[in-house]
């Protein structure tokens, strides 16, 4: 038994791949999605601190009856002593004396449902306990199942304002769903949000009034474009997009540079009247110029919108250049290289960031699990 054991252990990692269903899945992208589709959101929490945050989100996405929000929401606990690993909808505690930590996140999301327009959101609550380091199998298989568009991920750090605290496993989660997850992914930096979430919530008063998208261009910033686009329809949100443009950049009409003028015309279109959205561009020379730009307007709004731009995305001339150097003191390769930054740069206490991955081919997603 010791020895056949021994054998079929790694012969069965070496044959088996849970996750190749996840890279072949059908693209499930904002990007694609019509724009008044429902939005299919999982988000998901490792402890009660993360709810409100999330909510806060969520109430500036443009949720309504015309742009309707289907919430799955996910607890992920760690597994203590059970032999198997649990992923279940989440039922009431049956002791009427105290409720568990998953009770009061799903009731937290109940309220939220309640407070919005009749029609514009539908909660569907989940637990799962697993270790660390298979927990982004029971996100991706959720995910994949309830055929979500953005899987949206707490940050591994969190500060209460006098000091900050990491939790590593959670990271390591964080970067397998990125890796694998069947549809986009998104992570919220939370910054500015946790003094006053919890008051928020009770009043319906929406802390995000102020959003800024950083545009340089790429699959990443299309998806965070398709994103921040609904978030006018909130009715209390402004946006302000901000595109980025290489000085002296002769185009090469590439594939991707097509499109991002086809998605930002698109946007242009649908809100050029509408006061509360303004579009800029910003001339650059280089990734120092970017920066520049980034650290003079970031203060001036609560959130920040950013494309993830990995490193193992094919990105076009002009959209590299606009971050070459960036990345040379990188912290948090997962967030990014604009995200890495506005993390931990001197603005970081008081704006939250979230950090967009459109979800990737097929063929990608194999080379980047390959490199892996």
């Amino acid at each position: 038994m010791v020895l056949i054991t021994a054998v079929a252990t790694p012969l069965i990692k070496l044959l088996y791949d849970p996750t190749g269903r996840f890279a072949r899945a059908k693209r499930r992208t904002m990007e694609g999605a019509r724009p008044n589709a429902e939005l299919r959101v999982m988000a998901c929490l490792y402890t009660e601190d993360h709810a409100a945050p999330i909510i806060d989100l969520l109430e500036a996405s443009g949720a309504n009856r015309d742009f309707p929000v289907s919430l799955i929401v996910l607890h992920l606990t760690e597994l203590v002593g059970r032999a198997a690993s649990v992923l279940k909808p989440h039922k009431k505690s049956s002791s009427s004396t105290a409720n568990s930590p998953s009770d009061r996140i799903v009731n937290a999301f109940r309220h939220f449902e309640q407070q919005a327009s009749p029609g514009a959101v539908t909660v569907s609550p989940y637990v799962a306990q697993s270790p660390y380091s298979s927990m982004h199998h029971d996100v991706c298989s959720l995910a994949h199942s309830r055929k979500a568009n953005l899987v949206l991920l707490p940050f591994h750090k969190s500060s209460d304002g006098a000091r900050s605290t990491a939790n590593s496993a959670v990271r390591v989660a964080n970067r397998a769903v990125l890796q694998y997850a069947p549809c986009s992914v998104a992570i919220l930096v939370d910054h500015g949000l946790a003094a006053g979430s919890a008051c928020a919530t009770a009043s319906n008063r929406n802390l995000l009034q102020r959003v800024a998208l950083y545009f340089l261009g790429g699959p990443d910033d299309r998806e965070a474009l398709a994103y921040a686009a609904r978030m006018p329809e909130s009715g209390g949100t402004a946006v302000t997009v901000v595109r980025f443009k290489l000085r002296n950049w002769v185009g090469m009409g590439g594939r991707d540079e097509v499109r991002d003028e086809e998605v930002l015309q698109e946007f242009w279109q649908r809100y050029r009247d509408d006061e509360r959205v303004v579009y800029v561009e910003k001339t650059v020379e280089d990734g120092e110029g970017t920066a520049s730009v980034v650290r003079s307007m970031s203060d001036k709004f609560d959130l920040l919108i950013v494309g993830r731009r990995g490193e193992d995305r094919d990105l076009e001339g002009s959209t590299s250049a606009l971050t070459s150097g960036l990345s040379e003191w990188s912290e948090c390769p997962e967030l990014g290289v604009l995200g890495d930054m506005l993390a931990t740069a001197e603005f970081a206490s008081k704006v939250s960031i979230l950090v967009i991955q459109q979800q990737a081919t097929a063929n990608t997603a194999e080379e980047a699990d390959h490199q892996q």
